[in-house]
C-alpha cells in the first residue's frame, strides 16, 4: 500500500475538513479549498515527487 495513503488513513485531518490536501513522504505539504492550487503548491515544494491529493470530507459526509 502507498505510504502516503497509509498516512492519510491514520492522520488526524480534522482541521482540514472540506479542503483538499496534498501528502508527500507521509506528511501534509499543502492544503486549500482549490484542488489545482493544492496540487501546484505541492509540486512547487516537491517537483520530483508524486503527491497524494485528496479531499477531506465534510463532517456530514457518510462513507460506506
Amino acid at each position: 500500500m502507498n505510504t502516503n495513503y497509509e498516512y492519510y488513513l491514520k492522520a488526524d485531518v480534522g482541521k482540514f475538513i472540506g479542503e483538499w490536501i496534498a501528502i508527500v513522504d507521509g506528511k501534509i505539504v499543502a492544503h486549500s479549498s482549490n484542488v489545482k492550487k493544492t496540487y501546484e503548491e505541492a509540486k512547487k515544494k516537491y517537483p520530483s515527487k508524486r503527491p497524494l491529493i485528496t479531499r477531506v470530507p465534510d463532517k456530514e459526509t457518510m462513507i460506506f
